[in-house]
């Protein structure tokens, strides 16, 4: 799996110049502006597999 970055920096182009504590409030876990994990998105090479995991 490679790490593509944070799910948010895909939601448009300005989104990875956002502060982090903004687009915490919208990249699906409830948790991640009070616990500061990063929810980023991994793609598997080999079959194109798409998963997103708290890093």
């Amino acid at each position: 799996m490679h790490d593509q970055g944070r799910i948010t920096d895909f939601l448009d182009d300005y989104s990875p110049y956002l502060e982090l504590k903004w687009t915490d409030l919208v990249d699906g876990d409830l948790d991640s502006s009070r616990t500061g994990e990063c929810v980023h998105l991994f793609i598997c090479e080999d079959c194109g597999l798409n998963d997103i995991q708290t890093a």
